[in-house]
């Protein structure tokens, strides 16, 4: 019995030790199992926050973008007005700055300055803001200036008050001629406000769940601080996204669960626990028949725990109904302990509708024979709240295959569904939006050219939205020019990561043809271009708007050029908004000095008072009220007529002003004429008289004419106007006046006075209405002693020519002497030098040793003496050959010119080292081939000589084209010189340096001088001490 007893006791001891590493083993799987679950759960909740993240980010980047498109309509009319005022800016801001959008104000910036704004209350702090000076705003507005595109700043504190984003797009206008270069115009900028950006993006929302932060402050990205949130968050191990700025910038926004990382973990813990249960099954499985029915109250007690633990609700009911078993979850529904609900249906515990809807799912449930899922709403009696839960429903069967029951689960999903909500509804908005904004997204993968985009985005094309479309399908609505353009784009953005923004013409699926703007950023992985991720945007309805506002403008604007009038736009009180009038017509004042102004404060006081008197009248009666004054104009005092009415009860008021000094004339001359012409016919001091065509007599004479001729008015009214001319010219007089009816006519004649005196006369008549008759009046001016002073001029003319050539044959006799005195200097000075020379060469080739150190010193200085004076006469021969030579002005080619020169010189550029550098592509100028030479020569030569000493020596030769001139420079890094004898470098002889330390003449300067003078041109000189020089050479074209 004992041996009995201990082989029992070993037997136990064995089963114990198996039970042991059975159940050791199942733990350690289990806890194998349970750490890849907890990895697993931990990344299954890292992608939610990625996906709630994503769906935040995809929100930012869409605000943005729309609140940006908005504005780049108002740069194109800009673009077309560089000339807009605030009225005009405010017109077109006013539906941009509403709801739904969140730009705060908008503002313009000609030239860098902060001059329109919209809306203007409330920010008149910001306006006469200058980008260039501001120590917070100038580095972003620089860098839209410079970079031609759209830069992100901000948050930023406002100088008007408040926190917003800003971004500044730069305008710029059409070249002013063809082929030239866009003009910078200035810079708009758009205030986001930033808690109108984070409020509708969806980030204050307290059921997102997540804690979140934002940096990257002016589009820095990760390196950039931190602006909303806890700046902790970064170092809490966070979900990290990159939102995309217009531009190239971006932010970086991380994000934590709101209870931190693992809280949500319930799925590892109960796999733990069944590793625990697992591990327990099996130990008690290998001790079974020890502890048997130990092993199986234990298993009981912790399947209890584990009903009594779990966040589901857990219960069993017969086939009947009635309920066998429940886990606290499924008591706080009831409201009623398990002990009470065992035994117990539905019916005794929850309204009987619902009640039958439960045991209408049961019977369902067996009927079907397996699982079943339903969602439904249900309130716990515990403490009245309401839970969305889903339930499975499963039938359990016993050995034999008859239903014992139905075993349910059912889970809280309320949470999950609403964020499920949340989140349609949110796309749902973003939906809407790009649809009102005509703005959908995309994306594509690099290496399969495929990839997705919204419906917005299939929207634009025409054709229905597929969940995977091909790089290819997007492109195949670009032709031409565009397809070439956006071909070009994605390439660039795949090779370099070169971001794109491009507007280009678009023929969708169906052939509509649209305008689309297409936005491209490349994403990078390890420094490679993976995805290229963007939005496109239908632009037709600006594009047409716009080319419907510059046809509307060109229209009106033919109008006014073809109306003689001006034409005043003003408020009742007289304000002016609008001024239109042809562009030749100079108004009383520069439009900018008059514009929202009130007409009667611009005009002189008096008329003023008149215009108010006017607007007044028709405020009370209305209808047209016209009204002449004067003015003083460019060309003196104007006579203008006024017409002013009103548009509209209570609306604005139109003046039509004609400048009609002309008629106004007329009806002063009209009103006048007959006293006026009777007077300048009396008392002109030349003799006048009227006379009929017919009979040739005089009708009128005035008093001039009666003193000059002799004759008293009775008597020369009894004239005919032959009476008036010698006998040998009258017929020549008859002849000629058959023929002018209708014409004016001026000539020379002979007339006689009274006395028979004969006079040279100069006649001008024209015909006119003497006392409602036909008639000629006739204007004479006596030119007696005109003609005897044009022979006496005659006279000094041919002894002028004669001298003239006298002068020219001394002339050419001196030049002849000349000539001859150059070939003597030339001949008689060389001769004595090239003895001197040849006899000190032979003194020191054969009596080297005996001259001694002193003796070759001296001949040195003398060898060295001739050879300056050599070069002194050639260079004055020079000079005097250029006095004479004749100057054959043809078109050279400039860059063709300075070359030759420059080859001659090659060697010792290149053995000095000197840097050479030649721009005259596509330049000539009318000069004299040999001159020009000798002028570069000379210039090259100077700055050969003057770099001696520079470090790294540089010779650069460019030119620049002027309307009728071609202007060379030539510059040096040398010594340089002091501009106060800038005038006399140029003189002959004149030098600045010593010749020991720079061998010279001093007329190199002088030729270049006399040189570009004869060609018609000039030269100057631009240096400072030790700073180099610059001659400049402008020559005719």
């Amino acid at each position: 019995m004992t041996a009995h007893a201990n082989s029992g006791s070993g037997t136990e001891a064995r089963a114990w030790i198996f039970a042991l590493l059975a159940a050791l083993l199942v733990l350690s799987t289990g806890a194998v199992v349970g750490h890849y679950a907890q990895q697993r759960e931990l990344a299954q909740e890292r992608s939610q926050v990625l996906h709630r993240l994503s769906t935040l980010r995809a929100r930012l980047e869409g605000i943005v973008n729309i609140n940006l498109s908005l504005v780049h309509g108002l740069t194109a009319v800009i673009a077309t007005r560089p000339d807009i005022d605030q009225a005009g800016f405010a017109a077109i801001a006013d539906g941009l700055v509403s709801e739904p959008y969140a730009l705060r104000n908008i503002g313009a910036a000609p030239d860098m300055v902060l001059s329109l704004m919209y809306p203007l209350a409330g920010n008149e702090a910001a306006v006469g803001l200058d980008y260039r000076t501001h120590p917070q705003q100038r580095e972003a507005a620089l860098r839209a200036r410079d970079s031609g595109r759209t830069v992100i700043a901000g948050p930023v504190a406002l100088q008007q008050g408040g926190v917003a984003i800003i971004a500044r797009k730069p305008v710029f206008l059409p070249p002013a001629q063809p082929g030239g270069e866009r003009r910078f115009w200035g810079l708009v900028s758009a205030a986001i406000d930033v808690e109108a950006l984070y409020r509708q993006a969806g980030l204050h929302d307290p059921d997102l769940g997540l804690r979140i932060a934002l940096r990257g402050s002016d589009g820095g990205g990760e390196s950039g601080p931190v602006f909303f949130g806890d700046t902790a968050l970064f170092g809490a191990d966070p979900v990290s996204v990159e939102v995309a700025l217009p531009g190239g910038g971006s932010w970086q926004m991380v994000a934590v669960p709101a209870d931190g990382w693992g809280h949500t973990n319930q799925g590892a813990l109960l796999l733990r626990m069944m590793s625990f249960l697992v591990a327990l099954a099996a130990a008690i499985m290998v001790h079974r028949l020890a502890r048997a029915a130990g092993v199986l109250a234990s298993q009981g007690a912790r399947m209890h725990a584990l009903l009594q633990t779990i966040p589901d609700l857990v219960w069993l009911k017969d086939a009947k109904g009635v309920f066998l078993s429940c886990n606290p979850r499924v008591e706080q529904l009831l409201g009623a302990r398990e002990a009470d609900i065992v035994g117990k249906t539905d019916h005794d515990f929850v309204p009987a509708e619902l009640a039958d809807h439960f045991r209408e799912n049961d019977r369902a449930t067996i009927a079907a024979g397996g699982p079943r899922v339903n969602e439904e709403w249900v309130s716990f009696a515990s403490d009245g709240h309401r839970e969305l839960l889903e339930t499975i429903k499963s039938p359990v069967y016993d050995q034999r295959g008859g239903v014992l029951g139905v075993l349910g689960i059912a889970r809280d999903i309320t949470r999950r569904t609403l964020d499920a909500a949340t989140l349609r509804r949110q796309k749902d908005l973003l939906d809407r939006t790009g649809h009102l904004a005509k703005v959908g997204g995309w994306a594509f993968d690099v290496a399969t050219m495929r990839g997705s985009w919204t419906d917005e985005t299939a929207r634009i094309h025409d054709l229905e939205p597929e969940p995977d479309v091909a790089v290819t399908q997007g492109l195949a609505c670009f032709h031409g020019e565009s397809r070439r353009a956006i071909e070009q784009a994605v390439r660039d953005a795949i090779d370099y990561g070169r971001a794109y923004d491009l507007e280009l013409e678009f023929l969708s699926a169906k052939g509509v043809r649209k305008w689309v703007r297409t936005l491209g950023l490349p994403m990078l992985e390890d420094g490679k271009v993976v995805r290229v991720e963007g939005a496109i945007q239908d632009v037709t309805e600006r594009k047409l708007a716009e080319a419907r506002a510059r046809h509307g403008e060109l229209v009106l604007d033919s109008v006014f050029q073809a109306l003689p009038d001006q034409f005043f736009l003003m408020d009742p009180d007289g304000t002016i908004r609008d001024y239109r009038a042809q562009r030749s017509t100079d108004p009383y004042l520069l439009r900018e000095t008059f514009l929202d102004k009130r007409l009667q404060d611009v005009l002189p006081a008096d008329i003023g008072e008149r215009m108010q008197g006017s607007l007044a009248e028709i405020g009370e009666r209305g209808g047209l009220v016209t009204c002449e004054y004067d003015l003083p104009t460019v060309d003196g005092t104007s006579h203008f007529e006024a017409r002013l009415t009103r548009l509209a009860e209570e609306g604005p008021v139109v003046a039509v002003v004609r400048d009609i000094s002309g008629e106004y004339r007329s009806r002063l001359s009209l009103s006048a004429s007959e006293a006026r012409h009777r007077q300048l016919f009396e008392r002109n001091p030349a003799p006048m008289l009227v006379y009929a065509p017919d009979s040739l007599r005089l009708l009128a004479v005035n008093e001039a004419f009666t003193a000059h001729y002799g004759y008293s008015r009775e008597e020369a009214l009894a004239l005919n106007l032959p009476d008036l001319y010698p006998p040998a010219d009258k017929q020549s007089l008859i002849d000629l006046l058959g023929r002018l009816a209708g014409l004016a006519y001026v000539g020379e004649w002979r007339h006689l006075r009274k006395d028979g005196s004969v006079i040279m006369i100069e006649a001008r008549s024209h015909d006119l209405c003497y006392e409602g008759h036909a008639a000629r009046v006739a204007v004479i001016t006596d030119i007696t002693e005109r003609k005897r002073m044009e022979d006496e001029i005659r006279q000094l003319n041919a002894d002028l020519e004669e001298k003239v050539g006298r002068r020219t044959a001394e002339l050419a006799a001196a030049n002849k002497e000349l000539q001859t005195f150059t070939y003597s200097v030339s001949h008689d000075l060389k001769a004595p030098l090239r003895g001197i020379d040849g006899y000190s060469r032979l003194l020191l080739d054969g009596h080297y040793a005996e001259l001694g150190e002193e003796g070759r010193l001296f001949l040195d200085n003398v060898r060295r003496g001739v050879a300056h004076m050599a070069r002194l006469i050639d260079d004055l021969l020079a000079y005097s050959r250029l006095e004479r030579a004749s100057v054959h002005g043809q078109t050279l080619d400039l860059s063709q010119a300075a070359g030759m020169v420059l080859d001659d010189r090659r060697a010792e550029l290149q053995a000095r080292g000197i840097g050479v550098k030649i721009d005259l592509s596509g330049l000539s100028a009318c000069a004299d081939p040999e001159g020009l030479k000798m002028v570069l020569r000379n210039l090259v030569d100077n700055a050969l000589k003057f770099t001696r000493d520079s470090r790294s020596p540089t010779l650069a030769i460019s030119g620049t084209r002027t309307d009728r001139s071609v202007v060379l420079a030539i510059e040096d890094n040398g010594i340089g010189f002091d501009m106060r004898f800038h005038d006399r470098i140029f003189e002959i002889f004149q030098r600045l340096q010593r010749a020991e330390d720079y061998p010279g003449t001093g007329v190199g300067l002088a030729i270049v001088h006399k040189a570009v003078q004869r060609m018609g041109g000039r030269v100057w000189a631009e240096s400072q001490p030790g700073q180099g020089a610059t001659f400049y050479l402008e020559l005719p074209r």
